[in-house]
């Protein structure tokens, strides 16, 4: 912003040995950079200066400022009077005589006297008001876990957070969170300092309204998704009327703009006339730091104003496992057109318009064009993290690895339910698998490799049954354990699916298993998968009219039996699409064998012939046997799920590099130009759920079935989609869909606090945790479709966005493999695009490899090898 925060003002802290250095050092900067003039505080004991070193790393500091010296008159010049972390209070409450209290507690005292003086006290800095605990009984504090007991025993109010505000004391949980705790001393001190802030106005003929009455430059509906009677303002938050007819003046009273309309009345129909949070995404058009505005064009091009307060916040994108990075002090330097970012905040409604006050803001990066999920090791290392909270979460941090003791329930922080019954889910120890796999890929972290080989090993001997008279391989559903006994559930559990066998639990059964096999060449799984393959064509395809049905029933392994029910002779996406991105894709790139490239075919030929339907901008999801469509199902009706469109474009682009065809490449860009305006949000970012697949009557938008709620994999799917589609066509409308899709995952779905990420979000991108959906753990959710991003976000990334090479790491074993030959194409990629620059074997260079198949013709051994395989763009 325009102005220093803290000009003018003076803040206090106080000193001592063993002091956290990275504390001080922010302080020290942080006040500063808004303006404010810091002085360090101590017991002199009649010195001029005393030199103090820090805990951790013995960092000289010198102090010339007397705590004792401080009379009434310059303790009321101060505006700030902190005590910090470390040992700091601990030895300034020492006293000589034990009658008297300490002069830095006597100082504390007389702080806690004047309520203009904003005190502020971190971690262990409690202990200063130990000997004076009146002026903390009855409030709210937090601090650090070790002194919750003492803050209970002073008669203060512990409570769980890492910055408390009570009053005219903020506390602060630990010098972890030192950045929070001063900024939360930044915005009090600058809140009661500033005026309150002048509302936006807009110049004569500068801000058209739409037809809804609002003006165009903010959001249509009152940019929080309500709906107007006359459909003008949409379900989703997104487009009103795209007709722009009066204008909003600004003539003078008594030199005060105010907003008026020389348009007619709105039209009837409500609109929102009280105020609500929200956010917007955007691209920065403009920035007045006089004015402390900034002019965002959103997703879909309209203008927004964004105002600044006092109390505005500003930080940089981080990844999981990095430390938060504040921004504040630095916006005159961030707010340069062409930057995309985030702003939260609050909409007022008032003379007619909206006034959108930001409260946080989130920058993608440091300069224009500049996004932090573009660095080349941001998804490597986000999965990495991923695969570190799943294994800690499952099997203890660095324990042995045991999966009877895998439960598929996980809470907010990965804790397990705690009870004598458990579940263990064949689908989601294989998607487990699957993400521990491809960590390793990436990595070379033979921890994540154990955990893979040993889920697999789990899934052949507890959840596998080997049919010998019809020489096929099924998946149970799972098993449960009641007090160390294991019953095996043999049907699905779930209440789509009760009391069958759905073709969807048989095909991700081998998801996990499948990409340990690109990395091992085990056998043994390979005759899983065939003797599974033989199940979908014996029992669950259709040999008249082709496809794959989505459930048989137990006894016979009919998919035609009334038992099923609803699910009686149907085919929907799952059973017919998801072999291609669950198992078949990769089981694919791992053998080469022509049998798989012709049943990805077959399943490519079907979408293309069947799916797409006239009237609706949707593909249509669920079929009876002869392909006509089924509106009648269940939840489904006349629905249509966001994340499956654009899955089926991901992987029909996918298709593309093994077979060619122009009616794959025609619907997936078909879908990937369509489904912006329908199923995301061009406001806010990000990728809605489930909606209505036909409009009705006199609406304008689809409307949600449920929720206007975002499931991060509906994200995951939007960001692959639009990854490979700029990849192979390198339009850069599908470059800048992926990066916004990134922006909006990378900055709501990450858990920061807990690690992993949320399941869902509400529009705003504020987590939304009630239910199952505050889980880390469920059918859905095992690391699958977080590490399948993470790994093909770096694969597409890397070698078909940005032209940077990539190293990844195999481990085959002594009988694995085919005749000897490791594939190592990290997915379905344009032919010639992408060739093997060098390889090692068991850290050595090694020379016998194809480097435009991508293949490496491994050398004999007894023992597991080590490979690394480095891969390069190839240049045009």
């Amino acid at each position: 912003m325009s102005e220093k925060r803290l000009e003018g003002c003076t803040v206090a802290i106080l000193m001592e040995s063993d002091y956290v250095e990275p504390e001080i050092n922010y302080y020290q900067r942080r006040f500063v950079e808004e303006g404010a003039r810091v002085e360090f505080l101590t017991r002199l004991w009649g010195q001029k200066s005393i030199t103090f070193h820090g805990h951790e790393y013995q960092n000289p500091f010198t102090v010339s400022g007397d705590l004792e010296a401080v009379d009434d008159d310059k303790l009321d010049e101060y505006d700030m009077f902190i005590v910090p972390a470390g040992m700091v209070s601990d030895r300034l409450r020492y006293t000589e005589d034990v009658h008297q209290l300490a002069p830095a507690v006597q100082l504390l005292r007389r702080a806690f006297e004047r309520p203009k003086l904003l005190k502020g006290i971190i971690c262990h800095g409690l202990w200063l008001a130990a000997p004076i605990p009146e002026v903390v009984r009855g409030r709210r504090v937090t601090c650090h876990n070790n002194l919750i007991g003492d803050a209970r025993n002073m008669g203060a109010i512990y409570t769980d957070q890492d910055v408390v505000v009570d009053g005219d004391l903020v506390t602060g949980r630990s010098f972890n969170q030192c950045h929070l705790f001063a900024r939360m001393m930044i915005d009090l001190v600058a809140a009661a300092r500033a005026p309150r802030g002048a509302l936006v106005t807009a110049g004569a003929g500068t801000a058209p309204l739409t037809a809804g009455g609002l003006p165009a430059r903010e959001i249509a509906g009152g940019a929080n998704g309500s709906n107007g009677s006359n459909g003008s303002n949409g379900s989703n938050g997104s487009n009103g009327s795209a007709t722009v007819t009066p204008e909003l003046v600004a003539p003078q009273d008594n030199g005060r703009a105010v907003l008026e309309r020389a348009a007619p009345a709105r039209p009837p129909g409500y609109h929102p006339d009280f105020t609500f949070s929200d956010l917007v995404a955007g691209y920065i058009t403009g920035y007045d730091p006089a004015r402390d505005t900034i002019d965002l064009k959103t997703n879909e091009g309209k203008a927004v104003q964004v105002r600044l307060t006092s109390t505005t916040s500003a930080e940089f994108l981080r990844n999981l496992g990095e430390p938060y990075v504040d921004a504040t002090g630095h916006l005159d330097e961030l707010l340069k057109p062409g930057g995309y970012l985030f702003a939260y905040g609050v909409y007022y409604p008032e003379h007619g318009a909206y006034t959108f006050e930001a409260k946080r803001l989130v920058f993608l990066g440091r300069q224009a064009g500049d996004y932090n999920f573009e660095r080349p090791d941001w998804w490597v290392r986000q999965l990495g993290s991923l695969a570190r909270f799943y294994r800690k979460a499952q099997f203890g941090e660095g324990g042995p690895i045991d999966y009877t003791a895998y439960r598929t329930a996980l809470r907010l922080g990965g804790e397990k339910t705690l009870n004598a019954k458990g579940v263990q889910e064949t689908d989601t120890i294989s998607r487990l698998t699957y993400g521990m796999a491809s960590a390793y890929m990436l990595t070379g972290d033979e921890d994540f490799l154990e955990v893979a080989e040993q889920g697999t090993q789990y899934l052949r001997d507890h959840m596998r049954f080997v049919d010998r008279d019809e020489d096929v391989v099924y998946w149970y559903h799972g098993i449960e354990v009641r007090e160390g006994t294991e019953h095996k559930l043999f049907t699905s559990e779930f209440g789509d699916d009760y009391d069958a066998i759905p073709m969807y639990e048989q095909i991700y059964a081998l998801a996990g298993p499948i990409q340990l096999y690109r990395l091992t060449g085990d056998p043994r799984i390979l005759a899983d998968a065939e003797g599974t393959l033989r199940l979908f064509r014996k029992f669950f395809r259709d040999p008249e009219q082709g496809g794959w049905y989505s459930h048989v029933d137990p006894i016979l392994l009919s998919p035609h039996h009334e038992s099923l029910g609803p699910n009686r002779s149907r085919k929907n996406w799952n059973s017919v699409g998801d072999h291609a991105p669950a198992y078949l894709t990769n089981l694919y790139l791992a053998t080469g064998d022509p049998r798989h490239a012709e049943m990805l075919e077959e399943t490519f030929d079907l979408i293309v012939k069947h799916f797409p339907q006239a009237g609706s901008p949707f593909v249509q999801e669920r079929f009876h046997a002869d392909w006509s469509a089924d509106r009648t199902w269940n939840w489904q009706q006349d629905r249509a799920v966001v994340g499956h469109n654009l899955k089926i474009a991901w992987n029909l682009m996918r298709m593309m590099a093994v077979n060619p065809k122009d009616g794959y490449r025609q619907l997936a860009t078909e879908i990937g130009r369509k489904m912006p305006q329908v199923g995301a949000d061009p406001q806010r970012g990000g990728w809605y759920d489930v909606v209505e697949q036909h409009l009705q009557e006199g609406q304008e938008l689809h409307r949600f079935v449920w929720h206007d709620r975002k499931a991060w994999w509906q994200q995951e799917q939007a960001i692959l989609a639009y990854q490979i589609l700029a990849g192979h066509t390198g339009d850069p409308e599908f470059r800048r869909r992926a990066r916004e899709a990134s922006a909006f995952y990378n900055a709501f779905f990450l858990d920061h606090d807990e690690g992993g990420v949320y399941f869902n979000v509400l529009a705003n991108g504020l987590p939304y945790l009630l239910g199952n959906e505050r889980s880390k753990g469920s059918h859905s959710m095992s690391m699958y479709h977080g590490a399948e991003l993470c790994f093909l976000a770096t694969v597409y990334e890397r070698l078909l966005l940005d032209d940077e090479p990539l190293t990844l790491h195999f481990r085959p074993n002594p009988d694995g493999f085919t005749d000897r030959v490791l594939r190592v194409a990290p997915d379905a990629l344009p032919p010639g695009r992408v060739r093997l620059d060098w390889v090692e074997v068991d850290g050595s260079p090694y020379q016998a490899f194809d480097a435009a198949a991508m293949t490496v013709k491994l050398p004999d051994s007894k023992s597991h090898l080590r490979v690394r395989a480095h891969l390069s763009p190839v240049s045009d």
